[in-house]
């Protein structure tokens, strides 16, 4: 029998969790019946954030909008600070076109001021050359720091993944999947969509491989009896119910469109045995359900090296196709 547990003890030490109350919000604003659900329905981080805002959700509604306004504020100040090479290299563009003023205006003074056009042309050369270095030269500054952002990233998560405090006890195949997915969602995410970051994933699955929590097991392994073993050993349901959101059961279909097939079926079969449901037969129905020929394709067996790079790999993809989402979406209003 499952024991009641308060929600937020049931969060603590588990990645992610922050990210997915704002989403959370989001879910708010995206769907108008979400405002109206009964409490019965209402999934794990509705009711945490039920608990959080120290009421139900309905009543708090006001509460909730200030804090996706403060939210929105936070982000539009965060995207200002990326913005910092644009303004450095403003000052200079600024000075360049008062050049090409003062040599417009030379060109209309004729012969009274021909003796000092050359010189301008001159200044307008050498200021046009430093605009162009001072943008190659913070441009390969601003990609030393994402390398450091994103090495640093990774170190401080794999570090709260071998050595979790408290332990929230949620096994090595769920922990690794929110530890791939905290670390694409975050600095090393966005350095691996670079030219200089493809190598970023595999430094990730090589550091899994390295020290884990617990070893991981030898030779290969079904796929389906790796999900359910990993279900099975979740401490209680709220966990299961938790666990599957992270994961982005519950969220709009354009936040989880480029969902992998192995987590996919990680957040299915997690939900599906929420209620004492068989998890052998929800890791196989799951799978079924997640896994089709062609890209979202999962191999019956794996090794433990092969679970760790397809769980990496999904989570890397599913933050670069999101994060491609929203500067599309930036670039069309």
């Amino acid at each position: 029998m499952t024991l009641p547990l308060n929600l937020r003890s049931v969060t603590k030490g588990v990645p992610l969790v922050t990210d997915r109350l704002l989403l959370e919000l989001l879910n708010d604003l995206h769907t108008a019946d979400d405002l109206v659900r009964a409490s019965a329905r209402e999934g794990f981080f509705a009711r945490l954030l039920g608990q959080v805002t120290g009421g139900r959700h309905r009543r708090d509604l006001a509460v909730s909008g200030a804090l996706v306004g403060a939210q929105r504020d936070t982000l539009a100040w965060v995207s200002s600070l990326t913005e910092r090479l644009t303004v450095t290299d403003l000052a200079v563009a600024e000075v360049a076109d008062r050049v090409v003023r003062v040599r417009e205006d030379l060109h209309e003074a004729e012969g009274r001021l021909r003796w000092a056009e050359g010189e301008i042309r001159e200044l307008f050369l050498v200021i046009s050359e430093l605009a162009s270095q001072t943008g190659r030269g913070l441009a390969e500054h601003d990609e030393r720091l994402r390398a450091v952002e994103s090495r640093l990233a990774v170190d401080d998560a794999v570090r709260r993944w071998r050595h979790p405090r408290p332990d929230p006890g949620l096994g090595p195949l769920f922990s690794a999947a929110l530890l791939a997915r905290s670390a694409a969602a975050g600095p090393a995410g966005a350095y691996a969509c670079t030219e200089r970051g493809a190598h970023v994933e595999q430094d990730l699955v090589d550091r899994m491989l390295q020290d884990p929590p617990e070893p991981w097991y030898e030779g290969v392994r079904p796929v389906s009896g790796l999900v359910a073993e990993a279900t099975r050993g979740l401490p209680a349901d709220d966990h299961r119910t938790m666990l599957s959101e992270l994961l982005g059961e519950g969220l709009p279909e354009e936040l989880v469109r480029a969902r992998g097939p192995f987590s996919t079926a990680l957040s299915t079969a997690a939900a599906s045995t929420v209620g004492g449901a068989d998890p052998d037969e929800a890791a196989r129905t799951a799978l079924r359900g997640a896994v089709r020929a062609g890209p979202r394709y999962v191999a019956a067996s794996l090794t433990s090296e092969e679970v760790l790079r397809q769980l990496v790999a999904e989570q890397f993809a599913e933050a670069a196709a999101r994060r491609t989402r929203l500067q599309d979406a930036g670039s069309s209003t």
